[in-house]
C-alpha cells in the first residue's frame, strides 16, 4: 500500500542518528532539502497529486538506496488563526502539509522519519506540529497516534466544489491568488459546478 502521513499504517526496521544522517546500518537517510527535490514523489504518492497551494517552511527527503522515496513539507497552516488555538503566545507552530513515503521504504520508515523531522524542527525553533487525518479518503491518523500526537478531535464539516473533474475547496472561490478563482466562482455561479460536502478531518496536535 503506498503511504502517507495521514493513514500510514505500516511498519518496518531501520536506524537513524539523532541529527539527521544515516548510520553505517542504516536502510534511511533524512535530510532537510528543497522543496522541489521531492516535489515529484509527492505528486507522484500522495492522494491529492497535488502541492498547488502548500506554503513550505521546511522540508525533508527521505532517502533510500540512493534515491529519494518519500518527503515532508511544514509550513504555514492552511486554515486561519489556528496558531492561537493550539499554541502559546510566544511557540512557532508549523503544520506537516505533506508526507509520503514509497511502499518499498524499509518498515518502520513512517515514524522514523518523522521522529528525525522533529528533532531538527525542533532546532529550528519549531515548538508544535499540527496535522490532519482525512476520513475521506480512509485517514485515521495511525502514524501521528504512534508518533506522540495527542488528538483534538475534528474539523467541522466543508464544502468541495467538483468542476471539471477536480473537487476544489471551498475557500478557494475567496482566494484571489488562486489560478482559476474568477472561472470557478462563475462556475459555481452557473451550476457548472456542484458542491460537494466533506466530512470533517481527525486533528492532532504535537509539542516538541
Amino acid at each position: 500500500m503506498t503511504l502517507r502521513a495521514d493513514g500510514a499504517t505500516t511498519a518496518r526496521p531501520t536506524t537513524q542518528s539523532g541529527d539527521g544522517g544515516s548510520t553505517p546500518t542504516s536502510a534511511l537517510h533524512v535530510r532537510e532539502c528543497q522543496l522541489a527535490e521531492i516535489q515529484g514523489v509527492i505528486e507522484r504518492v500522495h492522494y491529492t497529486h497535488s502541492i498547488f497551494g502548500v506554503t513550505s517552511s521546511h522540508c525533508y527527503a527521505a532517502e533510500a538506496n540512493g534515491q529519494v522515496c518519500g518527503g515532508a513539507i511544514y509550513g504555514k497552516p492552511a486554515a486561519y488563526n489556528v496558531a492561537r488555538k493550539y499554541a502559546k503566545p510566544g511557540e512557532t507552530l508549523l503544520e506537516l502539509r505533506r508526507f509520503v513515503l514509497e511502499d518499498w521504504c524499509p518498515r518502520n520508515s513512517e515514524s522514523r522519519v518523522l521522529a528525525v523531522t522533529f528533532r531538527l524542527l525542533r532546532k529550528r525553533g519549531v515548538h508544535v506540529v499540527l496535522a490532519y487525518s482525512d476520513p475521506a479518503v480512509g485517514h485515521t491518523g495511525t502514524i501521528y497516534r504512534a508518533t506522540g500526537f495527542a488528538y483534538h478531535g475534528k474539523t467541522a464539516s466543508r464544502t468541495h466544489w467538483m468542476w471539471k473533474g477536480v473537487k476544489y475547496p471551498d475557500r478557494n472561490l475567496h482566494q484571489i491568488h488562486f489560478p482559476y478563482h474568477k472561472e470557478l466562482r462563475a462556475a459555481v455561479a452557473t451550476g457548472e459546478a456542484t458542491p460537494v460536502k466533506i466530512p470533517g478531518k481527525h486533528v492532532f496536535v504535537k509539542h516538541l
